[in-house]
């Protein structure tokens, strides 16, 4: 019997070898990619949430906390003209803006609250096609503060 050289015999083992190596690869780097837009995404959302309640608290509440939630979705009091959504895909809908009244027993203690809630996540991988709809709202909660001196 004739044995054949151990290169000729092997020849294709290499490329899919190569070939699953590659498989695993590119899975654990968009996995990695994926993980990374989501933290990026909602650090973005708490900075956002932060400064349109650093922004809401140092002014008289409005009535309608439409100008905070413009801050959010815009990065201004005001809707633009011809706006169709907001800062990262945010419609309206997202933003949930309280507010607290002060009463008779608390007179200062007004307090504005500021959430997104249901924002969708979008994946890069194309093995992932569904949306993710993060549970747990981005919310912070800060007391008024306009009628500070100083302020």
């Amino acid at each position: 019997m004739t044995r054949r050289p151990r290169a000729r015999r092997e020849r294709g083992q290499t490329l899919v070898e190569g070939a699953m190596a590659l498989l695993v690869f590119f899975t654990l780097l968009f996995g990695v990619v994926d993980c990374g837009l989501m933290l990026v995404s909602h650090q973005s959302l708490v900075e956002r949430v932060r400064s349109a309640v650093r922004w809401g608290v140092v002014r008289p509440w409005d009535g309608t906390g439409e100008q905070v939630a413009n801050l959010i979705l815009y990065d201004q009091p005001t809707e633009p003209a011809g706006a169709t959504s907001g800062y990262l895909g945010l419609t309206r809908e997202n933003v949930q803006v309280t507010y607290q009244p002060s009463s008779a027993a608390r007179p200062d203690d007004e307090v504005l609250s500021v959430a997104i809630v249901n924002y969708h996540y979008r994946f890069l991988s194309p093995w992932i096609t569904q949306v993710f709809v993060n549970p747990r709202p981005v919310m912070i909660t800060s007391p008024m503060a306009y009628k500070t001196a100083g302020l």
